[in-house]
């Protein structure tokens, strides 16, 4: 009981602010650089134009972490559950189906935007779930990148022989 009333009180961190740790990235980084931005991206408006001004100087990739559970809400009962940036805590039935049609919907409309938005900035985006194997999604993401790479440098003709004996004695 004793160390139970000691625990210190986790107060609220509030929203996450990602549009001023983008501008103080900015501020900060001044050579060109590959910049990984790893968060949630579930943050006070407005850091999408920020995180599109860092592209223009910088190679910028988002690295998105998510959770299965936030886009498809499991048949648990009853769930308290807790905002962690502001500490609000609310009960809901997970065993009322319309309940989990609701819930998926609005995480259905939080994923596009959230895709639009950093379509937009101009980023690349690895999104890593909770569950997924770390070194396996890195492959597949350098791999899409690498194909992209070579369709952007592609010149519409196949290459002759002499080219591919040009290109391998210049790599020489």
């Amino acid at each position: 009981m004793q160390r139970m009333a000691a625990r210190p009180v986790q107060t609220p961190t509030g929203a996450t602010q990602l549009q001023q740790l983008l501008r103080t990235a900015q501020g900060t980084i001044l050579r060109r650089s590959s910049l990984f931005v790893v968060s949630d991206f579930i943050s006070a408006p407005g850091w999408e134009k920020t995180l599109g001004q860092l592209t223009t100087r910088h190679e910028v990739t988002a690295v998105r972490l998510y959770d299965p559970l936030e886009m498809d809400l499991p048949d648990l009962g009853l769930v308290t559950m807790r905002d962690a940036e502001t500490g609000e805590q609310l009960v809901v039935d997970t065993h009322d189906p319309g309940f989990r049609r609701r819930f998926a919907a609005a995480a259905e409309r939080r994923e596009s935007g959230l895709r639009q938005a950093l379509a937009q900035a101009g980023v690349d985006t690895l999104e890593l779930a909770t569950d997924d194997d770390l070194a396996s999604a890195i492959l597949r993401f350098t791999d899409l990148r690498k194909q992209r790479s070579r369709l952007a440098n592609w010149n519409g003709r196949p290459r002759s022989a002499s080219d591919h004996l040009s290109a391998w004695k210049a790599a020489l």
